[in-house]
């Protein structure tokens, strides 16, 4: 018997089973060790280190009830996975099927972050516009080709420091580093730090340099038509308020009076020519704000009835001289006279720093442009990946970057930042490459926090409110007429991360019924993955 024993022992462990005391020959299963991995602030539970469980001599009864148990409930584990990967396909097929879309055409494509796996894939290889997906691709390369801690400096500078009585001779100069968001509270204060290091006058003018981007002042592919929106400002080296003034419109004390506009920053830089007049209380309004092309005024038109107000933001012409304008208005309530106006003019090679400010660290800076999708930040951040300021010299960065991410280029074509030009061509097959190629970087988290959060904040703060996508999905939103598109990264209900790339064309329904067909694709991503 002994001898018996030991020859099926023998056998048993030749196939990899083990030999149990009362006889019975366990089946050659594999068990699944479970093994946590933390992926930034994501938990994975991923099936590995798969080996035979081992079994000792003088196991009971039960525990082979405990190891079939163990076995049904792996099966039914594993069955319910491959079943909602399964159902993957048709639900989403079914949700682009959506009369929104009809007509249209989506490149859409749904990934596993762990192991790159795509899960669905629907039109993914088709060249489509981005919008403002567009921006994705900026980040990226500004994040790692800048560094999370670049800055940007706006200095201010002159042929020669203060004499002994604070007198500058000759101009000062306003050079702007490529800082989208200096602000007039930024040239207010450089004006405080002048004052305090004494300087009574300047016998010059203040010049505005913004040299440091080369140009054009627009977008490749930009239109015309969309120059007196205030997404789309005059991109330069030197900016203030982003471009823009804020104006304001409040009707007159009765109906046929004329209107009152202000502007925001307050300043005399632009004209406004006003013709609209004020309406009947409970009257609609057509109140409007229009900028002639190339013209450097605001013309307002229109109806504004009684107990309503009207604001508006309007790009200007030539921003470096907005930012010398309001400098020197600066100035003077900071007691420094100023003997010349504003002006416009390069930096001398020589000339010394009587001051300076900083911006934002580009890792807050990518927050302030992906939340709320900001055009001029991403432009200024493509044209700053390389000194010659231009945006044809940051793609020649930024492309090979790109593909040490893994992302196949052969089929992108990006002719701005932001996302605004109709000759921008991804796929979204490129985009998941894109985001995944991103996660695998140190730097990944900041480029996720800097996205939209759906039911949070940004351009997705109004969307998905309410279902397992709030508060779970980061995205970058983008929006141009006929395009709507979304992509970025979802935690399905396992603890596992995703990425998605919804890419939608030439839909007829308006961008709305696109969003909401998105919503839905996202959070069924969510809730079954």
């Amino acid at each position: 018997m002994s001898d018996n024993i030991a020859r099926k022992a023998a056998e048993n462990e030749k196939c990899g089973n083990k030999f149990l005391r009362c006889g019975a020959q366990t089946p050659n299963v594999r068990l699944p060790h479970w093994r946590l991995e933390e992926r930034g602030r994501r938990a994975e539970h991923l099936v590995s280190g798969l080996r035979p469980r081992r079994w000792t001599l003088g196991a009971s009864p039960h525990s082979v009830g405990i190891y079939s148990h163990a076995c049904f409930l792996l099966a039914l584990l594993l069955f319910l996975l491959s079943s909602a990967h399964a159902q993957i396909a048709p639900t989403l097929e079914k949700i682009l099927r959506a009369p929104a879309l009809r007509g249209g055409v989506t490149g859409a494509i749904v990934c596993r972050v762990s192991d790159g796996k795509t899960l669905y894939a629907h039109d993914a290889d088709l060249r489509l516009l981005p919008a403002s997906n567009c921006k994705l691709w900026t980040s990226a390369a500004a994040l790692a080709l800048l560094g999370p801690n670049f800055h940007m400096t706006t200095d201010v500078l002159a042929a020669a420091r203060p004499d002994a009585d604070g007198v500058v001779a000759g101009s000062v100069y306003l050079r702007g580093g490529g800082d989208g968001l200096l602000s007039a509270a930024d040239l207010d204060a450089l004006a405080g730090t002048l004052s305090a290091a004494g300087v009574k006058r300047i016998t010059g003018s203040v010049a505005g340099d913004g040299s440091r981007f080369a140009g054009p002042l627009y977008g490749f592919g930009w239109e015309w038509d969309d120059f007196s929106d205030e997404e789309f400002p005059q991109i330069s080296g030197l900016e203030v308020s982003e471009g823009v003034l804020s104006v304001h419109i409040a009707p007159g004390s009765a109906p046929g009076d004329p209107v009152t506009a202000t502007v925001d920053p307050p300043t005399s830089y632009v004209p406004l020519v006003i013709t609209a007049k004020t309406g009947a209380q409970g009257a609609a309004s057509d109140c409007a704000v229009t900028k002639p092309w190339q013209k450097n005024e605001f013309i307002v038109t229109g109806t504004l009835p009684l107990g309503k107000t009207f604001d508006l933001k309007v790009p200007v012409d030539s921003p470096p001289l907005l930012a010398a304008t309001l400098l020197r208005q600066a100035l003077g309530k900071h007691g420094i006279a100023v003997d010349g106006g504003a002006a416009l003019g390069k930096t001398p090679a020589d000339a010394v720093l009587l001051a300076s400010r900083s911006s934002l660290p580009l890792s807050e800076y990518l927050v302030r442009m992906n939340k709320p999708s900001d055009n001029l930040l991403a432009e200024t951040l493509v044209r700053l990946l390389d000194s010659p300021g231009t945006f044809d010299a940051g793609h020649a960065k930024e492309m090979p970057f790109f593909r040490s991410l893994g992302v196949d280029t052969s089929a992108v074509a990006l002719v701005d930042g932001c996302g605004v030009g109709r000759r921008d061509y991804v796929t979204a097959r490129s985009v998941s490459q894109l985001l995944l190629g991103m996660h695998r970087r140190k730097d990944w988290l900041l480029y996720c926090r800097s996205l939209p959060i759906a039911g949070v904040d940004g351009t997705l703060k109004g969307r998905m409110i309410g279902t397992v996508a709030q508060n779970n999905v980061h995205a970058k939103t983008g929006t141009l007429s006929q395009v709507r598109a979304l992509s970025g990264y979802v935690t399905g209900r396992s603890g596992k991360l995703y990425v998605f790339s919804l890419l939608m064309n030439n839909f007829p329904g308006n961008a709305r019924s696109a969003g909401a067909v998105q919503d839905q694709f996202v959070v069924w991503l969510a809730g079954h993955l």
